[in-house]
């Protein structure tokens, strides 16, 4: 039996703008998935059993979505028997394309490309990502490296830098000579993106698990889907979803043929 429904559930304890109001997000969130893709989705509160209540639902329940939550949230909630998105998988996913199409404009290969990703520790499957994505090199930096790797010097040379904290603050200490892009997320589209087409992946492969390989196909079908003036693509649509569901669907059953040792996350 295909499942249909989607468990969604968050504190939005990791929400970059403190005033965004939780439940206005999460009807967001219900509108698009269930617009995008045609999928039920059951919002349930986070501190709620969620083993239980799961499985109350019954069999149709295909994927658990938490919007905004703490790594340790996250992890914690990993112990049910479905896959586990979050935004910040979703967001990584934008993240990748954008990097992408970031050095096809300049003419580089993602191999000889180099990429700065400052914050890193709040999005760590970004530099798994990048790595799958055959980017060159690849340098994580927090503000606590400043006194002995000033970012001025870490930056020289790089084609991109990633801005994971919550303001852009400091940004202004790159090195002159050579300015690489700065990529700041999109909180308000970002993750949204890829979000629909790969949820509604999970409910069409029984015992979906979610690898790093398939958050790989994802930001791939993003690539293929922006247009030549932008980074990533403006908003998701019904077309993108289609092609995010395909290229999500055929990895999860290339992973469900393979022994589970790899699974992500």
């Amino acid at each position: 039996m295909t499942a249909n429904v989607i468990v969604m559930a968050s504190d939005g304890s990791a929400l970059a703008d403190r005033g965004t109001q939780l439940e206005p997000m999460l009807r967001r969130y219900t509108v698009l998935i269930e617009d995008q893709t045609g999928l039920r989705v059951r919002v349930l509160p986070l501190d709620a059993d969620l083993h239980a209540e799961i499985h109350d639902l019954g069999g149709d329940v295909g994927a658990l979505f938490l919007p905004h939550v703490r790594p340790e949230v996250a992890n914690a909630a990993r112990t049910v028997s479905l896959p586990v998105l979050t935004s910040v998988d979703t967001t990584a996913i934008a993240l990748t394309a954008a990097v992408w199409n970031t050095l096809s404009r300049a003419g580089r290969r993602p191999a000889v490309g180099r990429v700065v990703i400052v914050g890193a520790d709040t999005m760590p499957v970004l530099c798994q990502l990048l790595m799958v994505a055959g980017i060159g090199e690849i340098t994580v930096w927090k503000p606590d490296d400043a006194i002995t790797f000033p970012l001025r010097r870490v930056t020289a040379g790089v084609d991109v830098v990633i801005d994971l904290r919550t303001t852009a603050a400091g940004l202004e200490a790159l090195a002159p000579e050579v300015q690489p892009v700065v990529i700041i997320p999109d909180n308000a589209r970002d993750p949204l993106l890829a979000l629909p087409g790969l949820l509604r992946a999970l409910t069409r492969v029984p015992g979906a698990r979610l690898d790093v390989e398939v958050h790989h196909a994802c930001a791939l079908a993003l690539v293929m889907a922006t247009r030549p003036d932008d980074l990533v693509p403006a908003r998701p649509d019904h077309i993108l979803t289609a092609q995010v569901t395909d290229a999500a669907t055929r990895t999860l059953l290339e992973l469900a043929r393979r022994p589970s040792d790899t699974t992500f996350g």
